[in-house]
């Protein structure tokens, strides 16, 4: 599966598929949706960055706001975070959150 769209609406947010399809929803109290991958959505709560898987709403994991900086973009199963003059990339995947490279932006 591969998410191409999260609307807000209801106090919910629901994920479609490639094919317009919608394939789950998840309460707003997530947090603020920041972004999303190929499976999983990045949502901004209490400091932190929460990943969660689309289909089953399983949260992957977290990462402090503070120690990555701000969120820039995902794709596919890579995040990118700005902090001062630092790009950090880290990897998503349903077994967890991985940094694989850093560097000066």
């Amino acid at each position: 599966m591969t998410i191409s769209d999260v609307q807000f609406s209801n106090g919910q947010y629901y994920i479609y598929d490639e094919n317009g399809q919608e394939v789950g929803r998840l309460w707003g109290d997530e947090g603020e949706l920041a972004g999303f991958g190929q499976d999983f959505l990045v949502f901004e709560r209490n400091d932190q960055y929460r990943f969660i898987q689309a289909e089953t709403g399983n949260e992957i994991g977290n990462i402090w706001r503070d120690s990555v900086g701000r969120f820039k973009h995902a794709n596919v199963d890579l995040v990118v975070f700005k902090r001062n003059d630092q790009i950090f990339t880290h990897r998503v995947n349903c077994s967890g959150i991985s940094e694989i490279s850093s560097r000066r932006a």
